[in-house]
């Protein structure tokens, strides 16, 4: 875990003391500092991905609530570091996630980020989670109540057979009532990709390429058919490593 910070604060120590604070806590990265919250206002743009915004509430020009206004949606967590405790009510509205009175001692600060971060890694941990409940994928089996997991790691290509698909994996063949526009829908957000009208192939399953046949890892070839030789060799294109030196 590395979030990126960004304190705007117009009291230059102020700023040193969250700078020092920042580097000696594991997983934060200072990203940028500002004295002036007009210039923050101007250059904080949404593309930054900034996940912790350090902002003071008393600063001229315009203060840390007006301007929390207008960046808030800019990052992450907002944490507000502020020597005026009659704001929290205000802080609140603006949808701030830590409200920290300055002086702000290394424990303190510690305590307050440490939420945080506990709340990063669990939305890292369920995120995970997430990804691997999508790596696999149930396809009915001979009867009402029989299913079949497959790891979609282990698939090397997808055969159509009338109504029917054959699930072609690493280890066995799988066959089941779907048509392959089906199973690609399903594999859309997964390195699959459409070879001919009858065939979808894994692309780390692809040994060689020669001419318009495929060589799979398991020394089965496919013919690339004419519809799909466009979009085939465009994703070669992309994959393939290229030298800078003149031949």
């Amino acid at each position: 875990m590395n979030l990126k910070c960004v304190v705007i604060d117009d009291e230059q120590h102020a700023i040193e003391v969250l700078t020092d604070h920042i580097a000696e806590m594991p997983g934060l990265n200072l990203f940028k500092t500002f004295t002036s919250p007009i210039q923050a206002l101007t250059e904080i743009s949404a593309d930054d991905e900034i996940d912790l915004l350090f902002m003071d509430i008393d600063m001229p020009g315009i203060n840390g609530i007006e301007l929390a206004k207008n960046i808030r949606e800019k990052a992450k967590y907002l944490i507000f570091t502020t020597a005026h405790p009659d704001y929290a009510l205000q802080a609140f509205d603006v949808q701030s996630d830590q409200y920290l009175l300055k002086p702000i001692s290394f424990a303190k600060f510690a305590l307050g980020i440490d939420r945080i971060l506990k709340k990063e890694a669990n939305n890292v941990k369920n995120a995970t989670k997430d990804a691997d409940q999508v790596a696999a994928l149930y396809i009915k089996g001979d009867h009402k109540y029989a299913f079949s997991n497959i790891a979609i790691d282990e698939i090397l290509y997808i055969k159509a057979l009338q109504n029917y698909i054959q699930i072609i994996t690493k280890g066995e063949t799988h066959t089941t009532y779907l048509t392959l526009k089906e199973i690609e829908k399903a594999l859309e957000t997964h390195a699959f990709i459409r070879v001919n009208k009858s065939n979808i192939v894994a692309k780390s399953a692809i040994k060689k390429v020669d001419g318009n046949i495929i060589r799979l890892v398991n020394n089965e070839m496919i013919q690339i058919g004419e519809g799909y030789k466009e979009a085939f060799f465009a994703y070669v294109q992309n994959s393939l490593l290229k030298s800078n030196r003149s031949q």
